[in-house]
């Protein structure tokens, strides 16, 4: 048998059927309609209440009528309409999941234009937001200097990566390093001196941190912890000391910092006289160029 002639026979037989369906409701309406009409017990609001039940009966028994008559072409239908948006599902997953990365990103309120994040192992300033990516000019993470590089990070990865955002601060930042020390070599000393110069280079910006830090707290109602300068111990093993510095900072400036207390600190040891540190109006000129000199 020829598929063909079976399909075009059951549409034949379905609309035939529709067209008696409608017909037969057409004059069930008309005699049903005539017989309230003439009724004589029936007051002008008991004619007009029974016109409309009888409308709006006729109306629900027709459409029920129609789904079970056309119930197998509506099953096809709805079968081809369900593959259709699977597929499309399949096809735009990724663009869906992007949009819903940039939804959680501008309702959770992770970041914004020139924040300092880490997302995926990649770190840098934001330089632009749009609907399905981030963008980002890359910091090293070991010298925390610009790399020149531009990365795209698709808004996806915001779903299942956690995002680090270093300038909750404002434009400061806790910076830490850590320096090994000896088993035989005076860690007492050592720790004094780290400490003396991390002091020396924090206390410019210490009081601008501490207001920042107080604004915060008012306005999320958090417990900020200050940011002091301090020098911990880290013992990963018997005979292999850390000495970890934590200095308040400004985020451009954390690696010339880091710089000046490691060379004081080397010259310590070494018994030669410090240098003169560096102004530090012309190390934030010199440092690691501002988010908007990198884009240009």
């Amino acid at each position: 048998m020829n598929p063909l002639s079976s399909i075009d026979r059951s549409l034949l037989i379905d609309s035939a059927a529709t067209l008696g369906l409608l017909v037969g409701l057409f004059l069930l309406r008309m005699a049903l309609q005539r017989a309230i009409t003439n009724n004589p017990n029936f007051s002008l609001e008991q004619r007009r209440r029974w016109s409309v039940t009888l409308r709006n009966g006729l109306l629900v028994a027709g459409l029920i009528s129609m789904i079970l008559i056309w119930a197998t072409e509506l099953h096809s239908l709805l079968v081809s309409l369900a593959a259709f948006a699977v597929a499309m599902v399949i096809a735009t997953k990724e663009l869906l999941l992007c949009f819903s990365g940039a939804v959680m990103r501008s309702g959770g309120r992770l970041y914004d234009i020139g924040d300092r994040i880490e997302v995926a192992g990649h770190r840098g300033t934001v330089i632009d937001l749009n609907m399905f990516s981030t963008l980002l000019v890359e910091d090293d993470s070991q010298c925390h200097q610009r790399t020149g590089r531009v990365v795209t990070i698709p808004n996806a990865l915001l779903l299942n990566s956690a995002v680090v955002r270093e300038s909750f601060l404002d434009r400061f930042v806790t910076h830490q390093f850590n320096v090994p020390i000896g088993p035989t070599e005076d860690w007492r000393a050592a720790e004094h001196e780290l400490l003396r110069l991390a002091r020396a280079e924090a206390a410019p910006v210490l009081d601008e941190i501490r207001a920042t830090a107080q604004r915060m707290i008012e306005q999320h109602a958090l417990s900020v912890p200050v940011p002091e300068p301090a020098v911990t111990l880290l013992l990963k093993e018997t005979d292999k000391l850390m000495l970890v510095v934590h200095v308040p900072t400004h985020l451009d400036t954390r690696h010339p910092v880091e710089q000046r207390i490691l060379r004081g600190y080397l010259d310590w040891r070494s018994g030669r006289p410090q240098a003169e540190p560096v102004a530090h109006e012309e190390t934030a000129t010199t440092g690691p160029a501002k988010p908007k000199a990198s884009v240009h």
